[in-house]
């Protein structure tokens, strides 16, 4: 009874305080939004990712956000010239801004919703072919055609569903916070009841609030930090079973494909714990991933046509390997571990996605470390998190050898997490002289083994059974 009172009490002060940190991670990046010049304008590549969510909206699903102000791109500048001087203020525009790089184009800003949808249906008589109510577009050549199609959708659909409620750039960037906030939330909880462990939870609690892609990504409406919260999810279900897991890998997956390397993770329980065949170990998540792919596409699918789709996805994995143009200050998965790369995504307020190299180290360690007490309840899931990360610095590297030499470090969100519960466990380790021991041992033994079978003092055996 006094076991089952203190279990009780340990989860409810890491439910209290696992609470109290997501709802401050929360507000405190509501509130720097909110108070700062970056309110009101496009951060980063949020650019292209809110510009292609507005615009499958329009072309896929044929639906628009409610909007008085609306972006009309003319078939000539002649037509443009005539609509403004004729007809601007039958649909109430009060002031037009015209767009440089966007041709033909400007940014009509009214004062009457129900025009603005009356002059989408009527656009044809006006020589318009693109009404697009919402929020002004970033000034950027072939933006209003751009689909983004190169990713995969899940993460555009939570923009999506966004801009239909209300297309301002605070609105973009609130399931980002929700899902940042719930990973503070989640992996504490879901630590604790896997491994009993108080320290192991709060340790991983406080790295987790102080991570700083993760909370960098967690302000802006880009696809990295859904693929990472996803990616987390999983993680917390595969420390109770491999399947719901493996769902929750699929849709990181198919929310950007840096989530894709954690399907080594999810086929090492499958085969070595609950003892599937290695193929149908490997194939289980990498068949969930293509279905559900499939199945949250089918929606653009149908508005585009499958070829069209098909086109996409294979030139977005090609493009995936290989260099991209000018951007964002690119870095390799060496600067990641050793923390000099680094990515600005605003000036003012500073805003910066960098890693901590001492946690991303001690993650690394904790790999090799807690291997041979991975069995152990409270090593198993920091180990487990260790392969995450081990998983996708491999991964990455992989990309830089394949020729994409324009890796950037808001990637490293859909990592940092999993170092900081790997770091926690290690930092657990330490604290325990026998389990320490224990793995030292361990791997003294392995070294001995392979130093003799390398200068033949010993071999190795081979048994068919």
């Amino acid at each position: 009874m006094k076991l089952r009172k203190y279990t009780i009490i340990k989860f409810l002060i890491i439910l209290f305080f696992s609470s109290a940190f997501s709802y401050n991670f929360f507000v405190t990046e509501y509130r720097i939004l909110n108070s700062s010049s970056i309110k009101n304008t496009y951060i980063s590549d949020e650019t292209w990712y809110v510009s292609a969510s507005r615009n499958l909206l329009r072309v896929a699903f044929h639906m628009y956000p409610r909007s008085s102000n609306a972006t009309l791109k003319f078939k000539s500048v002649v037509d443009l010239a005539k609509f403004n001087g004729l007809y601007s203020s039958k649909f109430d525009f009060i002031k037009m801004e015209p767009y440089v790089k966007i041709k033909n184009s400007e940014y009509a800003i009214g004062k009457n919703i129900t025009k603005v949808m009356m002059l989408i249906r009527e656009k044809n008589k006006y020589n318009i072919s693109i009404v697009q109510p919402g929020w002004k577009y970033p000034d950027k050549e072939g933006i209003l055609n751009y689909l983004n199609l190169e990713h995969p959708p899940v993460g555009k659909y939570f923009i999506m569903y966004q801009i239909l409620q209300k297309d301002v750039p605070m609105n973009w960037r609130i399931p980002s916070m929700v899902l940042g906030s719930l990973v503070v939330f989640i992996v504490p909880i879901a630590l604790l009841i896997a491994t009993d462990s108080f320290w192991l939870s709060f340790l991983s609690m406080l790295l987790l609030y102080f991570d700083e892609p993760l909370r960098a990504m967690s302000m802006v409406a880009m696809l990295d930090i859904y693929a990472a919260s996803f990616s987390v999810m999983s993680f917390s279900a595969l420390l109770f079973e491999p399947y719901t897991a493996t769902v929750l890998y699929a849709i990181a997956s198919s929310s950007k494909y840096t989530a894709f390397f954690y399907f080594i993770p999810l086929a090492y329980v499958f085969w070595l714990e609950r003892k599937k065949s290695p193929a149908g170990s490997v194939l289980r998540p990498l068949m969930t991933f293509v279905i559900v792919l499939t199945l949250t596409s089918l929606p653009i699918i149908l508005g585009l046509g499958f070829e069209n789709w098909l086109k996409n996805l294979i030139g977005g994995i090609e493009w995936f390997l290989v260099s991209r143009p000018s951007g964002p200050p690119p870095s390799t998965p060496w600067d990641w571990i050793v923390g000099t790369g680094k990515v600005p995504l605003s000036v003012k307020p500073t805003l910066e996605v960098y890693t901590n190299p001492t946690v991303i180290q001690l993650a690394i360690i904790a790999f090799f470390l807690l291997l041979p007490l991975r069995k152990k309840k409270l090593y198993r899931a920091p180990w487990l998190a260790s392969f995450y990360l081990i998983s996708a610095l491999l991964g990455f590297q992989a990309i830089y050898w394949a020729g994409n030499h324009t890796l950037y470090a808001f990637y490293t969100v859909v990592f940092t997490p999993f170092a900081d519960v790997a770091a926690a466990g290690l930092a657990i380790s330490l604290m325990n002289y026998s389990h320490i021991s224990e793995a030292l041992q361990w791997w003294w033994s392995v070294i001995k083994r392979s130093w003799q079978w390398l200068w033949g003092k010993k071999r190795l055996e081979c048994k068919l059974v």
